[in-house]
Order: structure tokens, then sequence, then C-alpha cells
């Protein structure tokens, strides 16, 4: 009876814990649409503050308030300066803040030279409590204590307020409240401040019982979606219920079944996001208000130059200058990549093998982002299950040729991508974001802990590929060989997405609606979509293993699928070329910022800012900006076609006068 009531009281306090992390999200969500991930960072930020301040003046009450002052501050800015544009563009959303995240752990590690921040008890919380045959910390009764009063405040200001009553208005239906003179501007970032400013007076609360690190930004992140969306967004009890559910689920789970206690928190997210996507108690979303902009995704709406401005019925000639037009930057491109393989130095070649990977890596998942909307925030986990896939063949059966692996890689992403897409497509808009990320975590949480296969975080050691004959493998090679698979798989992806189904895909993304009028089964055409980004996504991983030769759990985490994303934001989606030079910016710069003097240990902070101006400042990515300047080209190109055709136009509309 002792052991389970301390499991009881251990479950309560860090579901109050889960809660005081939870409540200012849930509003945002609720509210503003805004999934805000750098809610954690916000906590974390607060509390290395909030320990500062009492170090400074010796007073903990104080400095839980300090805490909350700067969380609220935070919020300010970051509502006000960078989300306020962004509240119909939800993927923007979830990557400017995963670049706040960046930035705020690494001006901490700055500051506080990377050390945690060790947050004090007064005395009057180092005391015990003697239950039965157990000894119980007071801090965990006040946790509790504390959470239930910041529940019932926030609670009352909801449901009893004049400001609480616009706050409701606002969830529900934002245009009407607006017509009704309601400032729904102001209310948004009342609701937001508010949010950041209980994260910040808890962080010196919940991190009694977990230590605040400069890694809790992430460490906390999903742990505090898990309880809005159980929960249900915009409804404080409803969070309060998720992180109850969760607290007493993990607190139960790591004491009676330690081997699955860490899967349990991501197989509760992903049965309540497909049984009731709302959540236990949240208001019902309006997935079209959830849904992006998807008019940023295509690279150019007006051109100066397109093939039809040649007339219906070219001449062969015109149709051969034609198509060595459109070979031309693809020929370029494969000649620049050829020269360099054999022109640069190993380390070198070693980051073009990075580029080329993640630019494979990049174009599938432009195929569920770009052609078809589906903002999908777990890709990582189709790139990480093909590495694996790889490791895992070779090291337990010790099979290392390259033609059955790549079919085993194949078989097995397509039905990790069917088994995903059945559950997630049933949802849409930010839902469809939480519960992919979701599938990626519980990949990379199985990854972690099942070392008898995986070997944990010490990863897979893998082999040099066997093609059948001998080879001695060098890291050129091995980029050759990259570069001949991308080729491939890019031309295979490019005959795909401008076929009937890819033009089919981009129709759906336009308007779903329509195409299902038209007869168009749009379910089973955006699930063949995700199977095909699966199965693509896995051959960049089994190359990411091979010019590597090592896999391990970070391959499906957080970051990795964030950054395909920001490679299709910047470069442009919808293109295929686009997220492809998306990818190879973004390695480049990953790769070669680290070696400038005093950069190694601010890489974090100037992938952050790149997060932020890319959303920010290239609406549409590169693509449109490159394809006026090759339309162009074509003008120049094709400057006698263009008068003959225009010059038949004329004619034919004088005879017809």
């Amino acid at each position: 009876m002792g052991q389970f009531l301390s499991i009881l009281i251990l479950g309560v306090s860090s579901g109050f814990v889960y809660f005081l992390l939870a409540s200012g999200m849930t509003l945002t969500m609720g509210l503003l649409r805004v999934v805000n991930m750098s809610h954690g960072a916000i906590y974390m930020f607060s509390g290395y503050c909030g320990v500062w301040f009492y170090q400074l003046t010796g007073s903990w009450a104080l400095a839980v308030l300090f805490g909350g002052v700067v969380g609220g501050l935070l919020g300010l800015i970051l509502e006000t300066g960078f989300l306020r544009r962004l509240y119909k563009t939800p993927a923007n959303q979830v990557l400017l803040t995963i670049g706040i995240i960046n930035i705020l752990q690494n001006v901490t590690e700055w500051i506080w030279d990377g050390y945690g921040a060790g947050i004090p008890k007064p005395l009057f919380l180092q005391a015990t409590v003697a239950i039965g045959s157990v000894t119980i910390p007071v801090y965990r009764f006040f946790i509790i204590g504390f959470g239930i009063v910041i529940c019932a405040a926030i609670w009352l200001m909801q449901e009893k307020t004049k400001i609480g009553s616009m706050v409701r208005a606002g969830m529900d239906n934002g245009e009407i409240a607006s017509t009704l003179g309601i400032n729904n501007r102001m209310i948004f970032m009342f609701v937001f401040v508010l949010g950041s400013f209980v994260a910040g007076l808890s962080s010196m609360v919940g991190g009694m019982q977990d230590d605040i690190v400069t890694m809790t930004g992430w460490n906390i992140l999903l742990d505090s979606i898990i309880v809005v969306v159980v929960g249900g967004t915009g409804s404080i009890p409803g969070a309060l219920l998720g992180g109850l559910l969760i607290g007493l689920v993990q607190a139960f789970g790591n004491a009676y079944i330690p081997g699955l206690a860490s899967y349990l928190k991501y197989i509760v997210l992903i049965v309540v996001l497909v049984i009731r996507p709302e959540g236990f108690m949240g208001r019902k979303l309006d997935v079209n208000k959830a849904s992006d902009d998807y008019a940023n995704m295509t690279a150019a709406k007006a051109r100066s130059f397109s093939p039809l401005m040649l007339g219906k019925n070219p001449s062969a000639a015109v149709r051969a200058k034609l198509r060595v037009y459109n070979a031309v930057p693809y020929l370029f491109a494969l000649v620049v990549m050829v020269v360099l393989g054999l022109a640069v130095n190993n380390s070198t070649t070693r980051i073009l093998c990075q580029v080329l990977i993640y630019a494979l890596f990049a174009m599938s998942l432009d195929v569920v982002m770009g052609y078809t909307g589906n903002r999908s925030f777990g890709h990582a986990a189709y790139f990480g299950m093909g590495a694996y896939t790889v490791g895992i063949l070779y090291q337990h059966f010790g099979i290392n040729n390259f033609w059955l692996v790549l079919v085993a890689v194949i078989v097995v992403c397509a039905v990790l991508s069917a088994l995903i897409g059945y559950f997630t497509l049933r949802l849409s808009g930010t839902n469809f974001l939480l519960v992919t990320m979701a599938f990626g975590q519980l990949l990379s949480v199985i990854a972690s802990n099942w070392k008898t296969v995986t070997k944990g975080a010490d990863g897979l050691q893998v082999s040099n590929p066997n093609f059948g004959f001998e080879m001695k493998w060098n890291i050129t090679g091995k980029y050759f060989l990259v570069l001949i698979i991308v080729g491939l798989c890019a031309f295979l992806l490019y005959k795909v997405m401008h076929s009937s189904f890819g033009h089919t895909l981009e129709g759906i993304r336009g308007n779903e609606g329509r195409m299902r009028a038209l007869g168009y089964n749009t379910w089973q055409l955006k699930y063949t979509g995700i199977i095909i980004a699966g199965i693509f996504a896995g051959i960049a991983g089994l190359l990411y293993a091979y010019v590597y030769g090592i896999v391990n759990p970070e391959l499906f985490n957080i970051e990795s699928s964030a950054l395909p994303m920001l490679m299709v934001i910047l470069g442009g989606g919808a293109t295929l070329w686009g997220p492809a030079l998306g990818a190879a910016v973004i390695m480049l710069v990953k790769n070669y910022v680290p070696q400038i003097p005093h950069m190694q240990s601010r890489w974090p902070l100037v992938l952050g800012g790149l997060y932020v101006c890319c959303i920010l400042f290239l609406k549409g990515g590169l693509a449109p900006v490159l394809t006026r300047f090759w339309d162009w080209v074509g003008t120049k190109f094709f400057a006698k076609e263009l008068a003959s055709a225009k010059s038949a136009e004329t004619e034919l509309v004088e005879e017809g006068r």
C-alpha cells in the first residue's frame, strides 16, 4: 500500500508539472491555432533567469515571480514581432518557433556556460512527510497545491470574467468575434503573453522535480504537446486531465511495466488523436483554419515565358530547342556535381554526400508537403527506418548485398508509410502535423530503448555495400554511388510528379472538395503520395547509413524532421528542385559556419536565425526568384520563335474579324 501511495503522489505531482507546462500552450493552440514549439524553451530560459535572480536577492518567492515576468516578456516579443503575421500558416509557425528554441538554447549556453540551473528549494520545502511506511518530500505536495491554484486562477479568468468571454468567443469563431467589436489582436497578444507568463512562473516550481538544463526546451516540448492534445486545446480542465493522465501513466508504467513505460505517452497521444482529435475536453477545431496557406508553396503564378507561348503546334526544331532549354539547368547541376566529386578533398566530398542525401530526403517530403499540402512533421520516421533497416540486416543477419538491402528498405518503408498514412490521413491541418510528429518520436524512443536490436544510443555499425563483385570503397566512390542513386530517384520523382497523378495531387492541394466532386478518390491519392514519399525518404536513409557507417536514434528526432521542412520552405515547394536547392544551402551553411573562428559553439544560434529569416522573408522560397530569372533567359533564347508565334496569333485574330 505504501508503494502504491508513493507512486500515486509521484504521478499526481508529475501530472501537475505537465499541467503547468501545458496550461499556457493550450490557450495559444485553442485560440490562436499556434503550435508554439518554443514554449519549453521559454520555460527553460525563465528558469535560468529565476535562479540568477534568487542568487542575486536571496528571495525565492521573488525569483518565481521574476521567472514569470521574463516568460511574459519573451512571449510578448515572440507574438508581436514574429508570430502575428503567421497565424494562418501552422507549418511556418512550427519552423519559426523551432528556430526560437535554437536561439534561446544557444543564448542560455552562452550566458551560463552550459551548466544546469540547479533550482533551489527554500527551507520549508526541504522537509519530508512520513505516510505509512514511505517518506514523501514536501515539495511534491507544494507542486500539487501550486498547480491547483494556477488551474483555478486561469479557469476563473477564462470562464467568469469579461476578458475570458472574449477569449472563448475568439476560440469559437474569431471572425464573428471581430465583427462584434472584439479586438482580436489584443486578445491574441494577451493570451500568448499569459501562456508564456505561466510557463515562466512555473519554471522555478516544476524545476524542483526535474532539474532545468539547456536541453530542457527540447526535452519537455513533446510532453507539453501531448498533454495539450490529449486534454483538448483551449481547455484548462482538459490540460489538467491530460497532465494527470500522462503523469500517472508514466509513474505506474515505470513501476510496473518498465519495459513499455517509455512508449506509453506516445501511444496515448496517437490513440486519442485518431479516436477523438479534439481531445477529451477540447473544442472541435476548424481544420480549415488550421490548414496552411498553400499559395506559398507554388513556384510562380505568372510566367514571363512558358512553352504555351510558342504556339499550340510548334515545329520539330522548336520542340528540340525547347527540350535543350529545359534540360540545361539539370545538366549544369550534374556537371558541377561530377566535377566537384573529382576535384575536391575527402572532407568536402563527405559534405557533398550529405547535400545529395538531404536533397533526396527533402524532395521526398515535397511530395507530401508541397504537392498535396499536408504538413508532415514526422518524415524522419522513414529516413531513420531506411537507415536502421540497413544496420539491422548487417548487424543481426550479416546481409550487406546492396540489391537485397535496397529491396528490403523499399518494402519496410512502404509498409511503415502505409501504416502511418492510414492513421494520419484521418486528420488534417495542425492535428496531422502533431500525430506525424508523435509517430516519429515513438520510433525514436523504440530505437533508444530496444537495445537488443538497435544497440540504443550507441547505434548500429554498417559495412560498405556489396554489389556482388570486389570493390575498394573510399569516400569518392561512395559519393558517385550516392550521385547516381539520387539522380535516378530524382528522375523517377520528376516523372511521377509531372504525370497526371502529380497534377491531381496539386489539384487536391488547391481545392480537395472540388476534386472529390469531380469523382477523384482524394484519400487514396494522398495515401499513395505518402507511400511514395516514405519509400524515397527510406532510400535517402539507406544512403546515409552507407556513407557514414553508423545509424543512431537521432535520425528519428524532431530536428531531423524539421530540417527537410525548412529545406522545402527555403527552396520552394511543389518543384522538387527547390527543396533540393534548399538542402544544398542548409547543409553547406551547417558544415562551413562552424569552421569560422568562434562560431563552432554558435551553430544553433545561426541555425535558429536561418529558420526565422527563411520564414519571415522568403515567402515561396528561392524557386520563384530562380523561375523568373530562367523565364527571362527563355524570352531571350526563344526571341524569334516568340515573335513568330505572336505574329501568327495576331493574324488569326484578324482573320476571325
